[in-house]
């Protein structure tokens, strides 16, 4: 089975419910219905509603439970190759309310994960795995802080003001890259 990092549910991870929570998600069958799902373009947590509130109870309708479980998903669904798609996608039924779309890499594709600067988020660094062990120390905070996945020339281009290639070449080369986001609307 996958080693969890709680990261910010470390708390919420220690009770016998987080534990439970962690073990069902990780069942063969479970992992089945979530890449099913993710093939069919509906958000991994969708088949598996009945099936916690069933095994979990009544603590999976806690917010911070069905967070943890969105956590979960992804670090399970990203270790067995998918890709996270969009999240917030609305789902008509509980105990989720909305849950993240992944999807299935398309060759050739370019993946990196963004960090921000925990003390100037306008300064980026990037890399091909979502760990930041790869990474300088940060200039301005204390350490770097996971922002989220980019796979879109045209989001990395306009949202953050980077070429994606080019960024891929440098990770290649030196296992990071550093970018500064400049402000595009207004001055500061």
């Amino acid at each position: 089975m996958l080693e969890y990092r709680p990261g910010k549910f470390s708390k919420d991870f220690a009770t016998a419910e987080g534990k439970k929570l962690w073990e069902v998600l990780n069942r063969d069958a479970n992992i089945a219905r979530m890449e099913t799902a993710t093939d069919l373009g509906q958000p991994a947590l969708k088949p598996l509603e009945d099936i916690l509130l069933i095994e979990i109870g009544e603590p999976i309708t806690d917010d911070r439970m069905k967070q943890m479980a969105g956590h979960m998903v992804r670090q399970i669904m990203e270790s067995r190759g998918f890709v996270h798609d969009a999240d917030g996608i609305k789902l008509a039924s509980a105990p989720f309310y909305k849950a993240s779309r992944y999807r299935r890499p398309v060759p050739d594709e370019i993946v990196l994960h963004l960090f921000r600067d925990s003390g100037d988020p306008n300064q980026l660094a990037l890399t091909d795995i979502r760990d930041d062990s790869k990474l300088p120390s940060p200039k301005v905070g204390k350490r770097w802080t996971y922002y989220n996945s980019i796979s879109s020339p045209l989001k990395a281009s306009v949202g953050f003001g980077f070429n994606l290639k080019k960024a891929a070449k440098v990770i290649k080369k030196q296992g990071y890259f550093l970018h500064r986001r400049e402000r595009i609307l207004r001055p500061a």
